[in-house]
C-alpha cells in the first residue's frame, strides 16, 4: 500500500465538494486527477503529514527467498512466519530499538489540522527486495516481520513495517514493480463527518 494525507483547510473541501458538484461525481476519487490543475492542492505526492509504501499486513503477502545465483530456495506466506518475540527479543528489547510506527489522519487527535485528506493505494505485483547472509537454507520460522498501522476515524490499515531475518533488521536493496488494484481517497473532518 502506499499512503499519504494531507492537512487542508475547509476552503479546500469545499472548492473539492463543488467540483464533485459541478462536474456530476458521486465519489471524491472522481476529482483526485483534478486537484493540482485546480490549484487546489499544490503536489499530490507531496503532502505535509506523511507518505509511506509498504507491504499491507492482510495476510496475501508472499515471501520469495533465491540464493546468489537467483535461484528459489524458499517460497513462503506471511501466516508461515516466525514470532517477532522468539526471533528479536521481548516487549523491552522491541519498544527499546523498533518502537511501533503510526501515522495518524484523525483530525480531532491532530493539534492545528480541521481536517485530512488521505489517498490509500493499494497494489499488487513486488514490492521490494532484501538482502541478508545465512551459512544454512533458511525456513519461514527465521523470518518475522512488525506491524505498523495508518489509523483513521473508519478503521486502521495495517502494513508490514518491519522484517527481520532471525534477529537481524532486513533493509530494502531495490524496489520491484506493482501496480494499483485499488484506492481509497477521503477527506476526514473535524467535525465527525467523511467525504468520500
Amino acid at each position: 500500500m502506499e499512503a499519504l494525507a494531507h492537512s487542508i483547510t475547509d476552503e479546500q473541501v469545499e472548492q473539492m465538494e463543488e467540483m464533485m458538484e459541478e462536474n456530476g461525481y458521486d465519489e471524491l476519487w472522481e476529482v483526485r486527477s483534478d486537484l493540482e490543475d485546480e490549484g487546489i492542492i499544490d503536489d499530490i505526492y507531496s503532502p505535509d503529514l506523511f507518505h509511506m509504501s509498504a507491504p499491507m499486513d492482510n495476510g496475501m503477502t508472499h515471501f520469495i527467498v533465491r540464493d546468489e545465483d537467483g535461484n528459489e530456495v524458499l517460497t513462503f506466506e506471511d501466516k508461515e512466519c516466525g514470532d517477532i518475540y522468539d526471533n528479536v527479543g521481548d516487549d523491552d528489547v522491541i519498544e527499546a530499538n523498533y518502537p511501533y510506527q503510526s501515522y495518524v489522519a484523525i483530525p480531532e487527535d491532530m493539534d492545528g489540522v480541521d481536517n485530512v485528506f488521505i489517498i490509500i493505494e493499494e497494489n499488487k505485483g513486488g514490492i521490494y527486495e532484501m538482502e541478508f547472509e545465512s551459512d544454512e537454507v533458511p525456513t519461514a520460522k527465521d523470518f518475522c516481520y512488525q506491524s505498523g498501522s495508518v489509523d483513521t476515524p473508519d478503521g486502521d490499515w495495517d502494513y508490514i513495517a518491519r522484517i527481520f531475518f532471525k534477529n537481524q533488521l532486513l533493509e530494502i536493496s531495490d524496489h520491484l514493480d506493482n501496480r494499483g488494484k485499488a484506492a481509497t481517497v477521503e477527506v476526514y473532518r473535524k467535525d465527525g463527518s467523511t467525504i468520500n
